[in-house]
């Protein structure tokens, strides 16, 4: 496997975690939805992030700490501060008992959004 194949297989993955976030938004509005449409959310975006690093670098961050994978991204010149920013909500989002909100997890699909967006230009550019 190259690195692009691999990147390819992450924005597939970041592709269909954002598309989950999306509809499961649209299609619930209970607010007891908003750790789902986060969790996938935010799925999305370490998807894309791990694709843009495999575009830039030829890695990614396999570390199962958080501010590894900021890191790396950072060093791919990617925006590693969204990252941070979705990282930041993935605990609350998958293991509290108190939700998140929906107007969090709006944000998240804000953040995996443009996660995934420079991870696609990167793509077409490479």
């Amino acid at each position: 496997m190259t690195a692009r194949t691999d990147a390819n297989a992450r924005l597939e993955d970041a592709r269909a975690f954002l598309e989950s976030a999306k509809t499961i938004d649209t299609l619930n509005d209970a607010e007891s939805y908003a750790d789902v449409i986060a969790t996938n959310a935010i799925h999305a975006g370490i998807a894309a992030s791990d694709a843009f690093c495999l575009l830039t670098l030829g890695r990614h961050s396999k570390s199962e700490n958080h501010a590894d994978a900021v890191s790396v991204l950072k060093a791919a010149e990617g925006d590693g501060t969204t990252l941070s920013r979705l990282l930041g909500e993935k605990t609350k989002a998958g293991y509290n008992v108190k939700s998140l909100t929906r107007p969090k997890a709006t944000k998240c699909i804000e953040w995996a959004s443009k996660l995934l967006d420079a991870a696609e230009e990167k793509y077409a550019q490479s």
